[in-house]
């Protein structure tokens, strides 16, 4: 059997985005040694690890944003992969403030055009979810076997919207339409996903848990431990980067 950690070809920049201040400055504390390019007025930061090139670029808030920084860093860099990173908040009983989400599918949860038979959160002319690359899954996985991450993790569905999910009507609803197999929600990694999937691009993304708003106020929570959760998304990029450093080919 192949070994999926050493088939991904990582000389090519890992691109890193995140949303939010606050979740892309906890990224360029562990990268204090990079340079500014500013293009189109998006502030992109070029640093490395050892070999490993990095880009990393904050995208803004909502599916918009993340799509036209995304497409911009994929213009100007011939990325290897890309890594959204950042904050979400959980829809599961079960979940805690700062596990991680790591999802096997991405659903857009505010998409509706059943009308014309597709499925719900399936927009025209795209699939009726989208995939993060195997082989990334299958590296994170070795991190947690490995013991690298030190934090419960969840895998399974991420559902994106331009809204803020906090009040017990918006929770139902995504619960209803999507049988209650979303995970998290999150307002960025849909259209990271989409476009990622149009170019052909290996992505994966990494939440983790500000607020669980099934549990309680979620916007309350989403305040206070937004920063904690920042920190804790960019410290296990960093683990990931460096586990794609030691990678020949992708």
């Amino acid at each position: 059997m192949v070994d999926l950690c050493y088939i991904l070809p990582m000389r090519q920049p890992i691109a890193i985005i995140a949303a939010m201040p606050e979740e892309c400055d906890a990224l360029l504390a562990l990268f204090p040694e990079h340079a500014v390019k500013r293009h189109f007025n998006t502030l992109l930061h070029l640093a490395r690890h050892g070999d490993q090139e990095i880009v990393l670029a904050r995208s803004g808030v909502g599916k918009a944003n993340a799509a036209c920084t995304l497409a911009l860093v994929l213009s100007d860099f011939d990325v290897g992969c890309v890594v959204n990173i950042g904050s979400a908040g959980g829809l599961q009983p079960d979940q805690r403030v700062l596990d991680l989400v790591v999802p096997r599918e991405v659903v857009y949860t505010d998409v509706d055009l059943t009308s014309f038979g597709l499925a719900p959160g399936q927009m025209h002319g795209e699939p009726a979810r989208f995939y993060p690359d195997p082989r990334l899954l299958a590296i994170f996985d070795r991190l947690v076997a490995d013991g690298a991450v030190p934090h419960t993790c969840h895998h399974g569905l991420l559902g994106s919207a331009d809204a803020h999910i906090a009040q017990p009507k918006q929770i139902a609803q995504i619960r209803q339409k999507f049988r209650n197999e979303v995970l998290c929600v999150e307002m960025e990694g849909g259209a990271i996903a989409q476009v990622c999937t149009r170019f052909g691009v290996p992505f994966l993304i990494l939440r983790a848990l500000s607020d669980v708003p099934a549990q309680g106020d979620g916007a309350l929570a989403f305040q206070i431990f937004l920063q904690r959760a920042a920190t804790t998304s960019a410290r296990i990029c960093l683990e990931l980067v460096k586990r794609l450093e030691q990678v020949e080919t992708l």
